[in-house]
């Protein structure tokens, strides 16, 4: 969990605090349920705060149950959930307080809401979460844009679309094809079913192990990488710096640059193309 605290006055900046610092000092339950009826997408956007979705067989709408929690009631009063029906999407949002308009000598601000949204099974997400840790799983397909926290995302039916600015990532059991750009933090990729496109990894070790496709690396700018068991081709367009292995390749293996650090692999059954030690 990360709460936003203004810090000072004339700068203007804001620190984040773990969820230790502060003990909720001011708290209230919110929830909102929203029948589909034919609609097959919700869309969810959450502030500060833990955001848990999860789909369910049989389930015919969308339910969203919030704890806010602020260091005043003011500012508590000001946290809610909307939602809404909107062409063939279901919306819910976590509505939360500028801190920067309340006053900036306040050391001890804080206001975040932690968000579970129930949904269909067959449901398609898109997740837009500013920062706290966030929990995907049970769903047709999803796009997640997540700019800090770290992510745990299992049970995917469909196609996933992972975008992260910083945080830990696990992702488990995809059904269809998997592509992801993260900026920072060690990213762990177990059973996908289609391809996996790594469009961007800047910072932060890399693993990725049971693939049914094909992997594709286009630009890893630091840490190690490590790929198994993957039944089509491994490439790497460009490695910056940290070690390759690959094991158990069914394919071939392409490795196009590689700045610093090793590169091991073993039981390859295609080719191996890799830049040559000067």
């Amino acid at each position: 969990m990360r709460i936003i605290v203004p810090f000072a006055a004339l700068a203007g900046s804001l620190i984040v605090l773990p969820a230790a610092a502060e003990d909720c000092k001011f708290t209230k339950d919110h929830s909102a349920n929203v029948e589909l009826r034919g609609a097959k997408r919700v869309v969810v956007a959450a502030g500060a705060g833990e955001l848990t979705v999860r789909g369910e067989d049989g389930r015919t709408s969308m339910n969203a149950a919030g704890r806010a929690c602020a260091s005043s009631q003011e500012l508590l009063d000001q946290i809610r959930i909307e939602s809404r029906v909107e062409g063939d999407a279901v919306h819910v949002k976590t509505i939360l307080p500028d801190m920067m308009t309340h006053d900036m000598l306040g050391f001890s601000r804080y206001a975040r809401m932690d968000l579970t949204v129930l949904v269909p099974r067959t449901a398609v997400l898109s997740i837009e979460d500013s920062s706290g840790d966030l929990q995907v799983s049970n769903v047709q397909a999803a796009t997640v844009a997540d700019s800090s926290g770290d992510q745990r995302i299992r049970d995917v039916s469909g196609d996933l679309d992972v975008t992260d600015s910083s945080g830990e990532i696990e992702i488990e059991r995809v059904g269809g094809n998997l592509r992801l750009k993260d900026s920072s933090g060690d990213v762990d990729v177990t059973d996908v079913r289609g391809n996996v496109d790594v469009t961007v990894d800047s910072s932060g070790d890399l693993e990725i192990e049971r693939v049914a496709g094909a992997v594709h690396i286009l630009n890893d700018s630091s840490g190690d990488i490590g790929v198994s068991e993957v039944e089509l081709d491994v490439t790497i367009d460009v490695d910056s710096s940290g070690s390759i292995q690959v094991d158990r390749i069914g394919g071939n293996f392409t490795v196009g640059a590689d700045g610093s650090g090793g590169i091991s692999h073993n039981r390859v059954t295609g080719k191996v193309q890799i830049p040559q030690e000067d």
